[in-house]
């Protein structure tokens, strides 16, 4: 099927203007179908001519079987009138209801041109010997990503005939480690692909009957084949597991039930014993399975494939998947195996016999376990064998091509229909169905690698290349990357030089990490060398400054010492002079007061001496007992002063006249209060101890 680019732009505008409320699932369609009569060149079109119309315009492919129940529901609800028995109409309503597309188609085609540009910048950048890829349509490469990879149409698993595909040499696996590489570095960009693989699923699933998509699935059985249990048990890495797991976790939601043959566990059994054995064999293995790149990449040993095999039937049940024996009823409901055989042979070309033993008695099977139902629903038809080999699907389909529906379908065709019957619509399935997708589509088919192989063992054989080298080439994931980014995945690359340029790939990979590690290396010791000559001269204008500083400081400090030493010596000069005018002033009062004391004791006795002599000599007062108390109190007169409580008196009084009369000369002497209240006070307390002194041994 050629896909014009334009079907990125269908796919979104599909997506957006999804109604899962709709009351048929074709009137999502119905838009599509107005817009392209309305944009005829005439006013009635045929109605061949509708679909081609839709393709031209948005991209989409109505199946020729489909469009006619299209047509009819448009003319029941009065949008179309067919014109004689061949054409067909706008009527006067659709025109005045017509959707006005062109807004989106303008929005989507933007976001699809910007696409396209950076897919062209991708290949410049990524892919620089292959620049030849930029000249193709990448629109339609993009574009049929979806419909053979992402999200393969459902009618490969409805008719029996091969889907025909647009050159894409090499461009199939760019266009997957873009679609990767998308994912990795811009999300916004990656939403524009999830949305058009959305609406690619939306339109894969036209041809089916989805009258009782409401309905549950609680009686359908989906039968797992090897491979596909193999994805969900992360066997073939992370990406395909992820993808799996959110798809069969939709059909327990939806009530159907998981289960694998009993046959089909005991095939997955002898794949991993396969690989166990490849794994012993280590540099000499000449495996190309999946499961055995996988384990290689990730460093298993042959003891935990060992291991992984003695709990494999546990681990299956615990997914949530039965094993379950072939069904009896073969006379009944059995079918031409040996015809299926052929069919299927003549599409997959087994390389094992007993593979393809396993998938004619799987197919069979699911016949018998439909009893001869002949439902065109999944919902009705009882069992579907699951599978992820498309070949095996399109030659069930041609064995069994009748209404019933498909006995075998992809993964991919099943997670279509099980993301459109749920009513959410989530991002997490079309997300990871582009990633696996992308991920297979940079992994080597089984042909093309072992035809690769087989030239490595020639050389090898040869002593061309070195074991080492042989083993880097066909067990390690950087010699499939390499492999894949020489030939791009095309068969006609493979040469008997190949393996070399592979190698030299390899080498230069490896190699290329460690140069501009080295180039970094030398770019950070040169950073540091000039670091470390800033900082150098950083540290000795720091040293310098320090050493100014210092010296600043020391001088500051011979300065304030200096200045201290000036103020010490002031402070004990005037302290000194303080002193001694205490002393002298405390002197001063102390004579004065010794000379007052005295003088008053002379004067009391001069007194007293005066009265007894005017007593003896006058007449009238002879000498007698008033004289001698005159003679007593003169003489108590003289020793009161004496006394110790006198004394202590008299001393109290000197210390204050002393301190009052040492204050005012002080302040006379131009001294502050302040320098006064702060003298020394055991100079003060040594004018005191000798003016006490000399107050206590006073004559």
């Amino acid at each position: 099927m050629n896909t014009p680019g334009t079907a990125l732009v269908g796919y979104a505008i599909l997506r957006a203007n999804y109604n899962a409320q709709a009351p048929n699932y074709l009137d999502n369609f119905v838009p599509f179908v107005l817009s392209a009569i309305a944009h005829s060149n005439s006013q009635s079109v045929e109605r061949n001519a509708v679909s081609e119309l839709i393709r031209e315009m948005f991209g989409l492919s109505i199946p020729t079987l489909v469009l006619p129940r299209l047509l009819r529901r448009t003319n029941k609800q009065g949008l179309t009138a067919p014109v004689g028995n061949s054409a067909i109409r706008l009527t006067a309503r659709a025109i005045s209801e017509l959707p006005d597309l062109n807004a989106e188609v303008t929005q989507y085609r933007s976001r699809q041109t910007e696409l396209v540009t950076q897919l062209a910048a991708f290949i410049e950048s990524h892919f620089p010997e292959h620049l030849e890829l930029t000249t193709r349509d990448l629109s339609a490469h993009l574009a049929e990503f979806f419909d053979k990879n992402a999200v393969p149409l459902l009618g490969a698993s409805l008719t029996s005939s091969q889907p025909v595909r647009a050159e894409s040499t090499g461009l199939d696996y760019v266009v997957s480690v873009f679609v990767d590489n998308l994912y990795k570095t811009d999300q916004v960009r990656f939403g524009y692909v999830v949305e058009a693989a959305k609406g690619a699923m939306l339109a894969s699933v036209l041809e089916l009957d989805m009258s009782n998509m409401s309905d549950s699935l609680a009686q359908l059985i989906f039968v797992l084949d090897s491979p596909v249990v193999m994805d969900l048990l992360g066997y073939h890495g992370p990406v395909p597991e992820t993808a799996m797991k959110h798809v069969l976790a939709l059909a327990t939601k939806q009530g159907a039930t998981l289960a694998m043959f009993r046959h089909s566990l005991s095939e997955l059994d002898g794949i991993l014993e396969a690989i166990e054995s490849s794994l012993r064999r280590g540099s000499l293995s000449r495996s190309t399975s999946t499961g055995y790149l996988h384990f290689t990449d990730i460093g298993a040993e042959p003891a935990d494939i060992a291991e992984l095999r003695g709990r494999l039937e546990k681990e299956v049940t615990e997914l949530g998947i039965s094993v379950i024996d072939l069904p009896g009823g073969y006379y009944e409901y059995g079918l031409d195996e040996n015809k299926l055989e052929n069919i299927i042979q003549r599409r997959v070309h087994y390389l094992q016999d007993a593979a393809r033993v396993n998938d004619v008695h799987s197919i069979s099977a699911i016949h018998r376990l439909r009893e001869g139902n002949q439902s065109s629903t999944i919902e009705r038809c009882k069992a579907v064998f699951i599978s992820s080999n498309s070949n095996l699907v399109r030659g069930a389909r041609e064995f069994n091509h009748g209404p019933a529906f498909p006995l075998a379908v992809t993964a991919e065709a099943i997670a279509s229909i099980l993301w459109l019957r749920s009513s959410a619509l989530a991002d997490e399935v079309p997300r990871e169905i582009v990633l696996a997708s992308a991920y297979a589509g940079m992994q080597p088919s089984p042909i093309l690698w072992k035809k690769y192989v087989d030239e490595i063992e020639k050389l090898e054989q040869a002593g061309s290349v070195s074991q080492d080298g042989a083993m880097i080439l066909r067990a390690t994931s950087i010699g499939r990357d390499a492999f894949m980014y020489e030939t791009l995945g095309d068969e006609e690359a493979v040469s008997n030089d190949l393996p070399f340029s592979v190698l030299e790939r390899v080498q230069n990979s490896i190699a290329e990490p460690l140069q501009r590690e080295v180039v970094s290396l030398e770019s950070q010791l040169t950073n540091a060398e000039v670091q470390a000559r800033q900082t150098l001269v950083e540290k000795t204008r720091e040293v310098s400054a320090r050493q100014a500083a210092e010296a600043e400081a020391e001088a500051h400090r011979v300065t304030i010492h200096q200045m201290a030493s000036t103020i010490d010596q002031s402070q004990k000069a005037d302290q000194e002079r303080i002193r001694r005018i205490r002393e002298r002033t405390a002197a001063t009062v102390h004579r004065q007061f010794r000379f007052a004391i005295w003088a008053v004791r002379f004067a009391v006795l001069l007194l007293f001496s005066w009265l007894l002599w005017w007593i003896s000599m006058s007449s009238e007062h002879p000498f007698g007992s008033l004289s001698w108390v005159l003679t007593v109190l003169g003489v108590l007169g003289f020793i009161v002063p004496f006394m110790p409580h006198v004394t202590s008196f008299f001393s109290k009084a000197e210390l204050n006249w002393a301190e009052r009369r040492s204050v005012s000369k002080l302040l006379n002497a131009g001294f502050s209060q302040d320098q006064i209240e702060g003298a020394d006070h055991r100079m003060v307390a040594g004018i005191k101890d000798r003016v006490g002194s000399s107050s206590s041994t006073a004559p």
